[in-house]
């Protein structure tokens, strides 16, 4: 690979290569957990993708940092992604599906994006990019997060005892939510009941964080009961989805098989070799992650 610049990088287990080799470790998504039994200590870890939940095998170690690649990239597609699921649920296009079948001519009224409040559980890196995105189609943007966040270009509640208020103004809800104790099932039969109670219209999910902060149970019944109208969504609790799955038979559901934001390998493999490089010259490249936290 020509972004390698003469380093040896390995695809495991694409290559063959699961014998130690370098003293980095590139974690793949999902890696088999012999990937780090049988590792020696690494000098770091470097974490590809949006979440780290799927180091779990790691926690508990403290002999070596572990670092998550922010690639620009990536956020960029996960923007694109929470943009074109409000568009999506804004603009009725499953109506409009329903209509080409049936070969009905019949415009119905549309909201313009300044009338609607689209709210985002997690405002790290992509919650905030995909907050700037849908602020410039003109769409009234507010977060939520676990604690207070400075200088974010939308307003920002914190806290669990700020979460009713948050959601009672809503109209679609996105959930960028990491996986984490604190996080996991959040997204419930209460979160849905609340949603939009302060506003007129219908109410949208959007997941294209973790499966596991969502009950799943719960959002079934919230869309066959009409507590939600709709509904677009990238990751479930277990993947894939299985096909008895109800979500599947729903006219009011777009499903995408967890592909919201995939790591590209040409733009992350060479921010990685540079932080590789900072590293052998003593610098910190990346804000480390707390496992026992989650992020």
């Amino acid at each position: 690979m020509a972004a390698a610049q003469g380093r040896k990088v390995h695809f495991w287990p694409h290559d063959g290569a699961f014998a130690p080799i370098t003293p980095y470790v590139l974690c793949t998504w999902k890696a088999d957990p012999r990937f780090y039994a049988e590792y020696p200590t690494p000098r770091a870890v470097f974490s590809l993708g949006a979440g780290v939940d799927h180091l779990h095998p790691l926690r508990g170690r403290t002999d070596f940092p572990v670092y998550r690649v922010i690639d620009p990239d990536l956020t960029a597609r996960m923007a694109e992604y929470v943009t074109f699921a409000a568009l999506f649920l804004h603009r009725q296009i499953p109506l409009y599906l329903q209509h080409q079948k049936q070969r009905i001519w019949d415009p119905p009224d549309q909201d313009a994006a300044s009338s609607v409040r689209v709210g985002i559980l997690g405002t790290g890196v992509m919650g905030e990019a995909a907050g700037r995105a849908l602020q410039m189609i003109g769409y009234q943007v507010s977060g939520w997060a676990r604690s207070a966040r400075q200088n974010s270009p939308f307003p920002v509640h914190a806290g669990k005892e700020a979460l009713p208020r948050f959601l009672a103004e809503i109209d679609i809800l996105v959930n960028l939510l990491p996986r984490t104790p604190e996080t996991t099932g959040l997204v419930n039969a209460d979160v849905f009941a609340i949603l939009g109670t302060q506003r007129t219209g219908k109410k949208f999910f959007i997941n294209a964080g973790r499966g596991e902060t969502v009950a799943q149970k719960d959002l079934i019944a919230a869309l066959q009961s009409g507590v939600l109208n709709g509904a677009v969504l990238d990751v479930f609790s277990p993947e894939p989805l299985p096909a008895d799955n109800p979500l599947w038979g729903m006219d009011n559901v777009l499903i995408t098989p967890h592909v919201a934001a995939d790591s590209n390998p040409a733009t992350i493999v060479p921010q990685i070799l540079r932080h590789v490089g900072e590293l052998e010259r003593g610098a910190i490249p990346l804000p480390t992650v707390d496992l026992a936290r989650g992020y």
